[in-house]
């Protein structure tokens, strides 16, 4: 029997209507994509998500945690947080040198945070 996966959900902008997390994961290279497909396939495997590929707060930030892989020598992460169970999925960026790109990212991540558990925003499936 196969334990079942780790849901994770994207954000869906109510402006617009369209998943940023799927617009940031199209943007990347060819070989970025297969990396973080691999990692999050594996992480939705995984029962117990720790360091080094999830931190699970960020300084600063209350509820904001972070998966966290590496490609094309660059630090990819995926902003978000877990609650009962299910990992939301906010902004995805790039990191360095304790900077994230886009710089706003973590400020982006707490308002579209907020406006999930408003009711405001909804989330899809994470299936790119």
């Amino acid at each position: 029997m196969v334990d079942e996966l780790k849901p994770v959900r994207c954000y869906v902008s109510p402006a617009s209507g369209k998943n940023k997390i799927a617009d940031w994961y199209h943007e990347l290279s060819a070989q970025e994509r297969a990396d973080a497909d691999e990692f999050i396939n594996l992480m939705r495997k995984t029962k117990d998500w720790e360091m080094p590929y999830y931190r699970p707060k960020l300084t600063g930030y209350t509820k904001l945690g972070e998966l966290r892989w590496r490609s094309e020598q660059k630090q990819h992460r995926l902003v978000g947080y877990l609650s009962g169970g299910v990992y939301f999925a906010l902004v995805g960026c790039t990191h360095k040198q304790q900077v994230y790109s886009p710089a706003s990212a973590l400020a982006t991540a707490t308002k579209r945070m907020s406006e999930i558990e408003a009711g405001k925003a909804k989330t899809v499936p994470y299936d790119l």
